[in-house]
């Protein structure tokens, strides 16, 4: 089984034979013009082999031209190649060269306004979190105006609430008076009763004698008892409608003090989440600030260190590609034979460093626009 496989996989040979036949027709080998010009293969097949076949172009190529006619070394047999395959050879070779240039400042190109759109996009987020800052001072001051609004409204309840208390005062020290003022009349009627017992006892005796002025001042002391009765009468139900008024005004007292100072502790704790969320807002301020400022910073590094990188690579291709295309010296017309073109062993060229370099260039620039976009 093994073997038949070997026997229909694609060989070297054959790739080899292919590109040669589409340089001929004027065409540029690709993977898969050599995979029609065969008939079969899979591209991960053919790749290597094709890679292989231009890594050797340089080296015949410079054969053909050092001895005019002579013979091209391909694997296990010897061909001559006539000269519009070379001309067409290094009319591919040139065409290579100048797209891997023009692709490496193209991307290069690329990359500059790239970092050019993202310091862009990058001061524009700047400018926007100047704009927030500006509205969070803002609204820290409106803040502090509202809570020196409200310490001035506590000192005025304040102010106000010691009036109260000094009102409540004075309705106490009324009360009082009221209350002495009642005693007072107490203590007189009660005087003025014993006075009359007394007088009744002393003008027991003479009743007879002081029948009819006794009479006449017991009437005139019961017309008296009758007046401060009705005095008493009169002062007590004052004193009740000044008790209900001073009761209701320590009602209403102890609810407005309860309002305010229900109001003054939710002042307080507006005035304590302001803070908080102020302080909470500049802390996500800052670190956001200094974010940017390292991604900026690695942002620089990438640009310059790719941007060295390619200069180099570039550099390299141009001076490889000079070299390249340098007349070589002459080999005269009967060179002598060499083993190593007759048995298909090639060694590395300078072409295939020069394609490798052009992928490599590539690859760069690839990830130098992943991270940028990035």
């Amino acid at each position: 089984m093994e073997n038949l496989r070997s026997q229909r996989a694609i060989q070297r040979d054959d790739v080899w034979a292919a590109a040669d036949a589409l340089l001929l027709e004027g065409k540029r080998p690709t993977i898969e013009r050599v995979r029609q010009k065969i008939g079969r293969g899979s591209p991960n097949t053919v790749s290597p082999m094709l890679e292989e076949w231009f890594a050797t172009l340089g080296p015949r190529m410079a054969q053909l031209k050092g001895s005019g006619t002579g013979p091209v070394a391909e694997e296990g047999r010897g061909t001559s190649a006539p000269a519009p395959v070379l001309q067409a050879a290094q009319a591919l070779w040139d065409a290579a060269m100048h797209q891997a240039v023009d692709a490496a400042q193209a991307q290069l190109a690329q990359e500059r306004e790239q970092l050019q759109a993202a310091r862009q996009a990058l001061h524009a987020e700047q400018n926007a979190l100047a704009q927030e800052q500006a509205a969070m001072a803002q609204q820290r001051a409106s803040l502090e105006q509202s809570l020196a609004v409200a310490h001035a409204q506590i000192k005025m309840q304040g102010a106000r609430l010691a009036e109260l208390e000094q009102g409540a005062r004075q309705k106490d020290q009324f009360a009082a008076q009221q209350q002495q003022r009642l005693q007072a009349l107490e203590q007189e009627l009660f005087a003025s009763r014993k006075a009359r017992d007394e007088a009744d006892r002393a003008h027991a005796e003479h009743l007879r004698e002081q029948h009819a002025a006794a009479q006449a001042q017991q009437h005139r002391a019961l017309q008296d008892i009758d007046r401060a009765r009705q005095e008493a009468k009169q002062w007590m139900a004052a004193h009740r409608a000044e008790q209900e008024k001073l009761a209701k005004l320590e009602v209403d007292w102890h609810a407005e003090r309860k309002a305010l100072q229900l109001q003054a502790a939710e002042v307080e704790a507006q005035w304590s989440q302001s803070q908080t969320r102020a302080q909470q807002l500049q802390q996500d301020l800052q670190a956001t600030m200094s974010q940017h400022a390292h991604q900026i910073a690695l942002m620089d590094q990438q640009f310059h260190a790719q941007k060295s990188q390619l200069q180099r690579d570039i550099e390299r291709l141009q001076a490889d590609a000079a070299s390249k295309l340098a007349v070589p010296k002459q080999v005269p017309d009967e060179a002598p034979y060499n083993p190593a073109l007759s048995t298909g062993v090639r060694k590395p060229s300078s072409l295939a460093q020069s394609a490798r370099s052009v992928r490599t260039v590539r690859k760069f620039a690839r990830r130098g626009s992943r991270n940028l976009g990035g």
